[in-house]
């Protein structure tokens, strides 16, 4: 379960909604507490909830753990009800609901949840606002992790009905919770709780007899007073008795055997019959482990059997394919089938009315199932209207083993419902046809589980679609990053079965097949999940296998899309040289060229040379100048189709491309192409807005600034102020909880804006810029990443050094300059880092030359002598170093 996804346009739920759409479900009216039973597990939770002492920053993470239909649920419930916990969690309960249908995306809404219990509206809107970040756990995790102790204990979390296969969501949520928030989780699987070090166990195994009374009672609708049995002694002597034997006293099992009975208004015989006859029965317990427990079983199939006909039996199959908690119109669709086909034979009063069934017939079904024991209604408690049934996960599991074979043509005839009227035309030649997801709208269900539907119907086409890039962009606008990555490990598990399964290759036409290696390298390059390196290695692999497939001749749509898709991997590629990998994208860019004409293809043409002129920019081989000037032209190429009109963001994307471009251009005046740079930023900036891109915006930003603060035209003074608002206006988005990297980045720079300053007091500034390094530090660590922490190094040695602002230094400011260099060198090597290597030994030469260092010195600068010409400023620097060696040497002499 998540938060409903908004139609496409809207901006999503407000956060003020966001506690009502995790608050618990409703206990059963037959509910017999049982915080104060010893024999409960409720009793058991509550005691482990308050035997951590008060104070000690870490609450307890308990795992209560059963058979599925002992209550588990329940007994949460039961606690998050209790007077003790509303008094001692004031800010209430977090309901968490996993199933089987559980992705990344159930996580990402709960994060936005628990972001804004304990941060507030502004925190959470500025995280729902920074999704694009795909590091979307860790960020929010970053937030969480500034919230007070005793805040954090105010909440009571509980995340209910952990499987096994789905541990991994249990334990990113844990990841991100305050240690001072207590949590419970239920669970099937002992070894769910044994993953956790420090977790306690609570088990349940079944109610007391006691309360096994009164739980039937209450669901049988008997009338109960303090103190009096429910039951007659003729009540307990011919019925009560051996329901709780075959029930086992389990609570699932109660409340259905119980619903079933007050459904008849209390006739007990068909229904307790039925139980002892199912338990006779010679295969009945011979079932896989996953099948609910023999009592919970027989309870099921008692009330299947006396369900009013095979309409009703049939409807209640399909629930299997749906999670734990659906909407009305989710229902609608899937029992329109069965709903007509009742209508017809006059079963049922539901009709059809332009397509779509009356409620009438689905409430009547559901009302059904309801006094069976097999749903329970949801309520929007301010409107009193129902909205949905809730499914008992043990109930769908039970559902979807009835409808077997049938289940994979369930699956496809719900998508074929919501796909009706979109999808035009049959397959085409080769068994193909896209499937445009993104073009129905989402009603809250639909795009958080199209991909799941789609897997399970086994749907070729529709997996393929699912890696189209106008479902990554509708999903990650109207959810998030997050869960088109739980959608891209959907499909990567679902087309990998595919490719490794011979009967299907034999089945799929080579051009199919190589759209579905297509799919899969898609897949890989978009997934943030794993070894990085690994999943651009499979991708190339993919990327290969699939153009073995197809030829120019024969597909040359695909044999380019395939080419550009391949350039853009060996571009993102991190293993191999990084000459070589560029060298490949830009020949596979315009092997793709040849096709995608700007006569032909427009649009893909112009992608194209867009990613060509990325790739020149990246480009090792060659004169830097030569490729930054090929760029210039591509991107120039690009925008002649991509115009501010027609294509406003690509316009704004490609304009920051160029600014980029212009700024690193080294044809022409330096100074007129900074400013060349900066009215590209500017223009980007004419689309880029805070409110609506703000990644983007502040990337724009981010950029103008250090163009700015390179400006060689006009005041100088005036050009850093510049810079300087524009890094603080950055910093507005890129937080340290946010986008840690490029918060650190920002603030490197911010520290060299700060250190030149020409307005204020020089102390007060230096100081400041010293601050920003030392914040860039915390994150711009040599392990994570050391070229920026070297670069970062590299900063606060020119600001000890002082030869910035042309002022005095003193002996202690050139030894901590010289430490800073060399430790900078340690990453900036001739070979990782031909050019920063140079810069920074230059500035090491200068420094040793004003510490008098003398043989270090001259060392530092033959190094550089033989570097040479490799340093495209060599020719600017050359006179300098000679120079400096000169003077090194005549001190030694």
């Amino acid at each position: 379960m998540g938060v409903s996804s908004p139609a496409p346009g809207d901006s999503g739920p407000t956060t003020s909604a966001l506690a009502l759409r995790w608050r618990p479900p409703p206990l059963d009216v037959g509910y017999v507490p049982g915080v104060d039973s010893p024999s409960r597990a409720e009793h058991a939770i509550v005691a482990a909830l308050r035997s951590l002492p008060a104070g000690s920053g870490e609450a307890r993470r308990i795992g209560v753990c059963a058979v599925g239909g002992s209550g588990k649920t329940t007994a949460c419930l039961g606690v998050a009800a209790c007077a003790w916990a509303r008094a001692h969690f004031s800010k209430g309960t977090t309901w968490v609901q996993l199933d089987t249908s559980s992705t990344l995306q159930t996580v990402a809404g709960a994060v936005v949840a628990l972001v804004n219990l304990f941060c507030g509206d502004t925190a959470s809107e500025q995280l729902a606002a920074l999704t694009e970040d795909k590091d979307f756990v860790k960020v929010a995790a970053s937030y969480m992790w500034s919230v007070p102790e005793a805040v954090a204990a105010e909440c009571l979390v509980v995340i209910d009905d952990v499987l096994y296969k789905k541990r991994e969501l249990l334990r990113q949520l844990l990841a991100l919770i305050p240690r001072a928030t207590p949590v419970l989780f239920s669970t099937r699987s002992e070894a769910v709780v044994a993953s956790l070090p420090g977790a306690t166990l609570v088990t349940i195994d079944a109610l007391p007899a006691g309360d096994a009374r009164l739980v039937l009672a209450a669901a049988a609708g008997k009338a109960m007073a303090p103190g009096v049995s429910p039951f007659s002694d003729a009540e307990e002597a011919s019925w009560v008795r051996r329901v709780l034997e075959k029930t086992e006293c389990h609570a699932l099992s109660l409340a259905i055997v119980g619903s079933m009975i007050a459904d008849r208004g209390g006739a007990w015989r068909a229904v307790v019959e039925g139980l002892e006859r199912w338990w006779m029965h010679p295969h009945f317990g011979c079932s896989d482990s996953d099948s609910p427990r023999p009592s919970v079983r027989a309870a099921l199939d008692v009330s299947l059997e006396l369900l009013p006909d095979e309409v009703y039996r049939s409807a209640f199959a399909e629930i299997g394919v749906l999670p734990v908690r659906v909407g009305l119109p989710v229902l609608r669709r899937l029992w329109r089938t069965p709903l007509g086909g009742a209508t017809a034979a006059g079963e049922l009063s539901a009709g059809r009315s332009s397509g779509v069934m009356r409620s009438t017939g689905v409430e009547e079904l559901i009302a059904a199932l309801v006094r069976a024991g097999l749903l329970r209604r949801d309520v929007d408690k301010t409107s009193g209207d129902l909205v949905g049934v809730i499914v008992h996960p043990v109930i769908g599991q039970y559902a979807l083993s009835l409808l077997g074979d049938a289940a994979q043509a369930t699956h496809q005839r719900l998508l074929e419902d919501y796909m009706g009227g979109v999808v035009a035309g049959g397959l085409d030649a080769h068994a193909w046809r896209r499937l445009p997801f993104w073009e129905v709208q989402d009603d809250g269900y639909w795009y958080d589980h199209v991909v799941r539907h789609v897997a399970a119907a086994e749907d070729v086409c529709g997996l393929v679609s699912a890696m189209d890039p106008a479902w990554q962009a509708a999903r990650e606008r109207v959810s998030s990053p997050l869960a088109f990555q739980a959608d891209v490990e959907v499909v990567l598990a679902a087309l990998t079965a595919v490719v490794n399964d011979g009967t299907d290759k034999v089945t799929l036409s080579p051009v199919l097949l190589g759209r579905v290696r297509a799919a899969l390298a898609l897949a890989y390059e978009a997934r943030i999940a794993g070894c990085r390196r690994d999943n651009m290695e499979a991708a190339i692999k993919y990327w290969e296998r699939a153009l073995s497939l197809v030829t120019r001749a024969g597909e040359p749509v695909l044999w380019a899309e395939w080419q550009a898709g391949l350039g853009r991997a060996h571009r993102d590629r991190i293993d191999g040289a990084r000459a070589a990998n560029m060298e490949a994208a830009i020949s596979y860019y315009q092997k793709a060229l040849e096709v995608r004409t700007l006569e032909a293809s427009p649009l893909e043409w112009a992608e194209t040379q867009r990613i060509l002129g990325m790739a020149y920019v990246d480009r090792v081989i060659g004169d830097k100048a030569a490729n930054v000037e090929e760029a210039i032209a591509c991107y120039g190429r690009v925008l002649d189709v991509w115009t501010q009109a027609a294509e406003p963001l690509q316009w704004a994307e490609v304009q920051n491309d160029l600014g980029v471009a212009y700024f690193y251009r080294i044809v022409g005046d330096k100074a007129e192409n900074v400013e060349a740079a900066i009215a590209c930023y500017s223009r980007a900036l004419e689309e880029y807005t805070r409110s609506a891109t703000p990644l983007r915006w502040a990337r724009t930003r981010y950029n103008v600034g250090i163009a700015y603060y390179e400006r060689l035209v006009g005041d100088k003074a005036a050009a850093v102020e510049a810079a300087v608002a524009c890094y603080e206006d950055a910093l507005t988005v890129r937080t340290r909880e946010a986008a840690p990297l490029r918060w650190g980045a920002t603030q490197n720079h911010l520290g060299k804006a700060l250190r030149d300053r020409l307005f204020g007091d020089p102390a007060a500034n230096v100081a400041a810029a010293g601050a920003c390094f030392d914040r860039a530090l915390t994150v711009r660590t040599r392990a994570a990443v050391p070229l920026n922490w070297a670069a970062t190094q590299y900063n606060i040695g020119v600001t000890h050094h002082g030869r910035h602002g042309g002022g005095a230094t003193g002996p202690a400011d050139i030894d901590a300059a010289i430490a800073c260099f060399r430790r900078a060198l340690e990453v900036r090597t001739p070979e990782a880092a031909p050019q920063e290597w140079a810069l920074t030994s230059l500035s090491l030469l200068q420094a040793l030359i004003d510490g008098e260092r003398w043989s270090a010195a001259v060392e530092c600068g033959r190094a550089l002598e033989r570097f040479g010409s490799r340093w495209t400023a060599w020719p600017a620097q050359q006179t300098a170093v000679v120079r400096a060696i000169a003077d090194a040497e005549r001190a030694l002499a």
